[in-house]
């Protein structure tokens, strides 16, 4: 899932994107989730109450996420030719992030602090990470850079280049990103769904910015299973029944989240990651019968 050790050596591109996730994403992520305190303290100077902390946790944890996301498309072998499936942060992390903490900050739903912070360091790492392909791909240009990127993203499944299980995955990926981007920004169909009423002071920002890093986490799901390596499958099964169900069934039974909130993310993601389970187990039977 990681490649460890990877199959190929890695480019200068995919060894900036995996250290860098794991030096800015996965490990604050980690740390965040497991002292949501001290980081709300250090970086982002919240006097939350009610359970803003806890929504703290889980935005932590997704972020988190992300870059265990980034550490697997940075490592792993596509199939598709280029680097599309990296590329497809530079826009995710440019425009979408950046502008989507934008304007929670300007509904004051989010302080200025938290939004400064996730815009300065997603939007320069992305254009970091552009400007080492650019340097490194004979031919580069943006209308390059957007065909790699388009190669991954639409949904052809059962080519050769693609498995069952990575075709499968992708779609997953896009149903998360379609689902979390609606209620990233309609913040009364999210709470009709999840049955949660916001009672801190900054707890509607902060169900928006982990529903804004789950479209995220979707849209990487998708562009890492479009470019059909064998790490992303196991990836999407992963983070959901080994992460996302634990964590959210445990918080659940400690009171530190609603249930509607905690049962529809823990249905949603137990029934993907069981499809894909399945998926990656007629490959595994297909393989053999090939062999």
């Amino acid at each position: 899932m990681l490649s460890f050790p990877p199959a190929a050596p890695l480019t200068s591109l995919q060894k900036f994107t995996a250290w860098s996730a794991f030096v800015m994403y996965l490990i604050p992520g980690l740390a965040g989730g497991v002292f949501p305190q001290i980081l709300n303290f250090l970086f982002f100077n919240m006097e939350g109450s009610g359970r803003d902390i806890d929504y703290m946790r889980i935005c932590c944890m997704a972020l988190a996420q992300i870059g265990f996301w980034y550490i697997v498309n940075g490592r792993s072998c596509p199939r598709v030719e280029g680097n599309g499936a990296i590329l497809g942060t530079v826009p995710e992390r440019v425009f979408f992030i950046s502008g989507t903490l934008i304007w929670l900050y300007l509904q004051s739903l989010i302080p200025f602090s938290f939004a400064i912070a996730f815009t300065v360091l997603d939007s320069t790492l992305a254009i970091v990470t552009f400007i080492i392909w650019y340097q490194n791909t004979p031919g580069a240009s943006l209308l390059q850079c957007l065909k790699e990127i388009v190669a991954v993203m639409l949904p052809v499944p059962f080519t050769p280049m693609r498995s069952l299980s990575s075709s499968c995955s992708q779609l997953t990926g896009y149903g998360k990103l379609a689902v979390s981007l609606i209620f990233t920004f309609r913040m009364d169909i999210a709470q009709d769904v999840l049955g949660e009423a916001p009672c801190g002071e900054f707890s509607k920002g902060l169900i928006s910015v982990y529903f804004m890093a789950n479209t995220a986490i979707g849209w990487l799901e998708v562009v890492g299973s479009g470019n059909g390596n064998d790490a992303s499958p196991i990836a999407a099964v992963f983070y959901r029944l080994v992460w996302n169900v634990p964590m959210f069934t445990v918080m659940y039974y400690f009171g530190r989240i609603e249930q509607g909130f905690a049962a529809a993310v823990v249905v949603m993601d137990a029934i993907a990651g069981v499809i894909v389970t399945m998926c990656l187990g007629i490959d595994d039977l297909s393989a053999k019968k090939t062999n």
